[in-house]
């Protein structure tokens, strides 16, 4: 009986373990942060450079990447089609600050709040001084984290991309 209480045990023990998703250590959440937060600059110098084969790092495509463009017209697809299109901006400066990383409870979701500054010019025109607020959603995927979401606002009297 005693044996049988022993192994009942033991596989009761071993069924409950969650299994990982990896054999990867762990992450702390301060290092998902900081982790997501050099993300969100790559994949903005990516989007801005037209570097696909860097923003293709940083979006899952079974996963579809929505954005909200600070020139507050509908929400847009962000996909490898977009890359085909001709800026209309030509930046001469770009700079997220402030960046700011909230973890869902199981830290597999994050939300970034951030800013956005710099200028930018369209055809021969003066520089445009550029200014906004910006939020996106990261998710945690088997092929590390990809981004969901973003939306991106003027600030306080600030100017976005042209439209």
């Amino acid at each position: 009986m005693k044996k049988l209480f022993l192994l009942t045990t033991v596989i009761l023990f071993a069924a409950c373990q969650t299994p990982t998703a990896s054999n990867e250590p762990k992450m702390s959440n301060e290092d998902i942060s900081s982790a997501l937060k050099e993300k969100a600059v790559k994949l903005q110098d990516a989007i801005l450079t037209q570097n696909l084969e860097e923003f293709n790092k940083h979006v899952d495509e079974s996963i579809p990447f929505t954005s909200g463009e600070s020139n507050l017209k509908k929400f847009i697809v962000m996909n490898s089609e977009r890359f085909n299109a001709e800026a209309k901006a030509k930046w001469g400066s770009f700079e997220l600050y402030d960046i700011n990383v909230a973890l869902s409870p199981d830290s597999r979701t994050a939300v970034l709040t951030f800013y956005a500054k710099g200028d930018y010019t369209v055809d021969d025109s003066d520089a445009i001084d550029y200014s906004t607020r910006a939020s996106s959603v990261w998710v945690s995927t088997k092929n590390g984290w990809k981004i969901m979401h973003s939306n991106w606002a003027p600030l306080e009297g600030g100017t976005g991309i042209p439209e």
